[in-house]
């Protein structure tokens, strides 16, 4: 009986140790960005250009262009019974195009999202406003990642 465990445990675990999972951010998927352009909010641009730029590895193969249009904007949500506004809704668009060496051209639309509500003090709803533009710029940069992730897996 002793024997009939031990075995079906190593045939379990052989069977589980080769299931072919391997992690999406590998170090074999390296990529180089050559350039990068990104036209809209310039501070929104400038923090989303360095967190991409961490992607780039110099050495890699495979090399990329990629070009950006971003576009925010306000919105209301939530409004009192005099009409004031008490949330609003930081919509952040990110337009890519992505144009690999042998000039294939990938393009794909970003939108993110986020609210933030206002405070009794101007300065707390303009912390808000600034914190969700920051959740804003680092779902894009993280979502825009694993897209080129992709296709620099095929």
């Amino acid at each position: 009986m002793k024997k009939l465990k031990f075995i079906f445990g190593i045939i379990l675990f052989i069977s589980v140790s080769a299931c072919g999972y391997s992690r999406l951010n590998n170090q074999s998927n390296e990529l180089k960005l050559n350039t990068i352009e990104i036209n809209g909010d310039k501070r929104l641009a400038y923090i989303l250009k360095n967190k991409l730029n961490l992607l780039s590895k110099t050495e890699s193969k495979n090399t990329y262009d990629l070009s950006i249009n971003l576009t925010n904007s306000k919105l209301s949500k939530i409004r009192d019974a005099t009409g004031k506004t008490t949330r609003f809704n930081l919509v952040l668009n990110g337009d890519l195009k992505l144009t690999d060496s042998n000039k294939i051209v990938y393009s794909r639309m970003f939108t993110v999202n986020n609210d933030y509500d206002i405070s009794k003090n101007h300065s707390e709803t303009i912390r808000n406003e600034k914190n969700s533009m920051q959740n804003n710029i680092d779902s894009l940069s993280e979502e825009i990642a694993k897209y080129i992730k992709l296709i620099n897996l095929n």
